[in-house]
Parts: C-alpha cells; sequence; structure tokens
C-alpha cells in the first residue's frame, strides 16, 4: 500500500516527493486507489488515502474538486467505480448504506422541526427497537455532552441555527457509529455561531475519540477542527498533513495558493549566478538565495531555470527607501487595514506583492518603500509541474 501520510501525487521526473508518514497505525477509513466517475468525467481519480482511528480528516478544496463525491462514496451513497474503501480491514463498496455503521451531519440539519430537541436526539434509537431505558439513557448522556440539557424539551422550530446543528449531531452520536461524517456542517451558520459550532465539533470529537470525516471548502474549518487536511483538486489528492504542515511545507503552488489568507505571493523567476549561490531574478526584483536554502536544492539549481519562487505575506520584509542595502525599491498600490494587522499591495516592476504588516501602520498608497525577500522564507516550486523543491529535498 503507498505511504499516504503526507505524499504528493504525479509530477515530473526531475522532483522527488518525500513520504511523511503521520497517525496511528489502525485506519478506520482507507481508500486503495479508488476512482470515481459519472459518465466521462472522472469525479476523484486514485484516491489512496487513511483516516486513522480517533481523527478527524478534511477534506478540502474548491467546488468540483472531488470531495463531495468522496464523502458519498464512503456513505454508499454513490458506487465505487474503482478501487477499494476499508472500514479497518473490512471492504465495504459492496455495503449498502445501512450496513456501514455511520452517521451524517448534514449542512441543513434535517431535523423534525414538529419534535423536541429530546426526541429528534431519540429517533434514529426508536426506529431500531432499542428498549426504552437503554435509549432513554444513551439520550440523557448524549445531551449531556452537548450542553444541550436547558433546551431538551423545546420545539426544534424555534432554536437557533446553532442550537439547531449541535441537535443533528448529537441525533448521529447517539447512535454510537463507527464513523461520523460531517458534510459542509457549518455554512448555514452566520460568523459568531461558525465559531463556536466548529470549537464544540473539536471538543467533542477529542472527548469521544469519534473518528470522523468532514468536507469544507472553508480552509478556516478545516485547519480549525481537523486532526489533518486532505487537499484535493480536480479529482486528484494535493497533499494531506496536519494543518501547519500544509502551512509551512506546502507540496505544491495549489497547496501553497490554496492555504493561507492572505495566500501566498507567487511569482516568476529565472535563476541565475554560479552553482551553490544562485539568485533569483524577477521582474522588477530579485533574492539571493546562499543561506537560506538547503545544500541540495542549491546544487541542483542551474543558470537559466525558470521557477515559481512563492512567499507568505507576513515575511515579506519592507522599509522606508533607504533603510538599508539589501532589497529594492517598490511603490505602495494598496493599504487594506485590518485592525491589528495592515495588508499592503506592493507594485515590483510588473508583478504584484502582498505584504502582511503590524497595524495599524503608517504606510499610504503611493508612497515608495524598501522592500526584501529573506532566502529562508521563500518556496521554490519547479517550473515544470508545481511541486515544492525546498519540501522534496
Amino acid at each position: 500500500m503507498p505511504d499516504v501520510g503526507s505524499a504528493i501525487f504525479g509530477g515530473c521526473a526531475g522532483c522527488a516527493a518525500v513520504g511523511r508518514p503521520g497517525g496511528l497505525v489502525v485506519a478506520t477509513v482507507r481508500f486503495e486507489a479508488v476512482t470515481k466517475r459519472y459518465g466521462n468525467v472522472s469525479a476523484v481519480r486514485s484516491l489512496n488515502l487513511i483516516c486513522p482511528q480517533g481523527e478527524m480528516l478534511a477534506l478540502l478544496g474548491p467546488s468540483g474538486c472531488g470531495k463531495s463525491s468522496t464523502l458519498k462514496m464512503v456513505a454508499g451513497i454513490e458506487a465505487v467505480t474503482e478501487g477499494e474503501i476499508y472500514f479497518d480491514d473490512r471492504p465495504v463498496s459492496a455495503l449498502t448504506p445501512g450496513a456501514r455503521d455511520i452517521a451524517m451531519v448534514f449542512e441543513d440539519y434535517a431535523l423534525y422541526p414538529h419534535l423536541s430537541a429530546r426526541d429528534n436526539i431519540a429517533f434514529p434509537l426508536s426506529v431500531r427497537g432499542v428498549p426504552a431505558k437503554t435509549a432513554a439513557e444513551r439520550v440523557a448522556s448524549v445531551i449531556d455532552l452537548l450542553g444541550l440539557g436547558g433546551m431538551a424539551g423545546d420545539t426544534v422550530r424555534d432554536l437557533s441555527g446553532g442550537a439547531q446543528q449541535r441537535i443533528s449531531i448529537g441525533r448521529a452520536l447517539v447512535r454510537d457509529p463507527e464513523l461520523i461524517l460531517f458534510d459542509e456542517p457549518l455554512s448555514h451558520l452566520d460568523g459568531d455561531q461558525k465559531v463556536q459550532l466548529r470549537a464544540e465539533i473539536k471538543r467533542l470529537q477529542q472527548t469521544a475519540h469519534l473518528t470522523s470525516i468532514l468536507v469544507t471548502h472553508d480552509q478556516s474549518e478545516a485547519i480549525a477542527m481537523a486532526d489533518r487536511v486532505a487537499v484535493m483538486n480536480d479529482g486528484v489528492l494535493q497533499q494531506v498533513a496536519t494543518p501547519a504542515e500544509l502551512y509551512a511545507r506546502p507540496a505544491n503552488e495549489f497547496v501553497a495558493n490554496f492555504i493561507g489568507e492572505p495566500p501566498m505571493n507567487l511569482l516568476s523567476a529565472t535563476v541565475e549566478g554560479e552553482e551553490g549561490a544562485p539568485v533569483l531574478v524577477g521582474a522588477g526584483w530579485q533574492a539571493p538565495l546562499n543561506g537560506g536554502t538547503e545544500t541540495e536544492v542549491l546544487r541542483a539549481l542551474r543558470s537559466g531555470e525558470r521557477l515559481t519562487v512563492g512567499i507568505r505575506p507576513e515575511h515579506v520584509a519592507i522599509a522606508p527607501p533607504g533603510a538599508g542595502p539589501s532589497g529594492f525599491e517598490a511603490r505602495v498600490a494598496a493599504v487594506e487595514p485590518r485592525g491589528d494587522s495592515d495588508i499592503l499591495t506592493l507594485q515590483l516592476g510588473t508583478e504584484r506583492v502582498t505584504a502582511e504588516v503590524d497595524g495599524p501602520s503608517r504606510w499610504r498608497s503611493g508612497e515608495r518603500a524598501r522592500v526584501a525577500l529573506p532566502a529562508e522564507a521563500l518556496h521554490l516550486f519547479c517550473g515544470e509541474c508545481g511541486h515544492n523543491l525546498r519540501r522534496a529535498a
């Protein structure tokens, strides 16, 4: 079975990707070469992925990336075209949804509005014929776990969206399933409710050691709630890693641009200078690499080679003109105040760079500035396939 702890899939012959195993050995959910096609359209392509026991795995990506199709295949709502899905070592692709012992939490709650919170939570047990005493004990335990005691007798239609989603989670938990699937569970909530409920879901998942898969297009939800995040694009798994690893060492240009707000700056550059001490030259800027990049990467670079250079906005160094000998001149094209920080748009020749500085700052549109791109903060992406060369070293 391929190592999928933090793997990159695809790429050119000149780029080597290093997998980083993570998580527990026993996997509750395992995808082996899973493909889903709708006619001639491949929604998911040869997916190899593990959700370890007791972890929350987030499937993250833009619309049409394959994350919802992946969740539906786990649930049994959609059939697997090729490959196999395992719960522990048990293949489940041929099983009906009812035989998979899973529960789902939907974005629209899917509750019975005329019933109380307690009766909604108890409903899955009543339809399964669970004895009344046992059912009452399990419902009481879930209500206590979710802090729903003060509203247990209230009719669902009279409750807020956040409370209704907590009830929906309680209804999933009360069955004691092997796996819980969260399908965009916070998309209908406002900002404050989202923050509160994602913290509640994370607390619950860790307290109960729930194995769960979350589908979301919102990176803030994935990063706040999941133990690991699987980033998908165009049906292909791009990288799976902890949120911190995704941010610090993105596997490729897509992940680098998708993770982070504001997103990573991506600039076209050409390698110039002597072997072992190259300089990156772009349109109106340059950055020496000596001392800031792994020796193996430096030795592999060749004069004239085309790269894409990435740098996070908070790592862009900006100072008044003439403040230092290093760097290059730029113009402040725009300033966006965000309270504790300011987001600056800098014009570097024909390219623009975003910088994040402590706010409120003194910078104003139209001013000149001295800008430097610290070598140790640069990500170097292969000009042919987009893989992160520094990560692969």
